[in-house]
């Protein structure tokens, strides 16, 4: 786990640096739009937040079907038998003698 953090640490440094270096106004097309005079770097940095907005619900909706999973399997499995009461020790005393006829 520390190794993930670690990475993705080196990756935000990285991307940082590189949108630091690159603040040109640039012009943006996708589809019909068309935006211009957007710095390089704010292009980055919202690419890298929606790329994280994304992963993070993809994430979410695994976590929902995991979660609605383990619920559906508790409905199924039968209760729990309830806890037996503790051992008494064995009375260490004789059993009084039987009566005689």
């Amino acid at each position: 786990m520390v190794v993930i953090y670690i990475m993705m640490i080196l990756v935000g440094a990285a991307a940082a640096i590189f949108a630091i270096q690159n603040i040109d106004p640039v012009v943006i097309r996708f589809l019909v739009w068309r935006i211009e005079g957007m710095p390089l770097a704010l292009v980055i940095l919202l690419s890298a937040f929606a790329g994280l907005v994304l992963a993070t619900m993809i994430a979410m909706v695994q976590q929902l079907r995991l979660y609605s999973r383990i619920r559906a399997l508790e409905r199924q499995q039968p209760p729990a038998a309830p806890p037996s009461a503790p051992a008494t020790p064995p009375s260490t005393t004789p059993p009084p003698p039987a009566p005689r006829p």
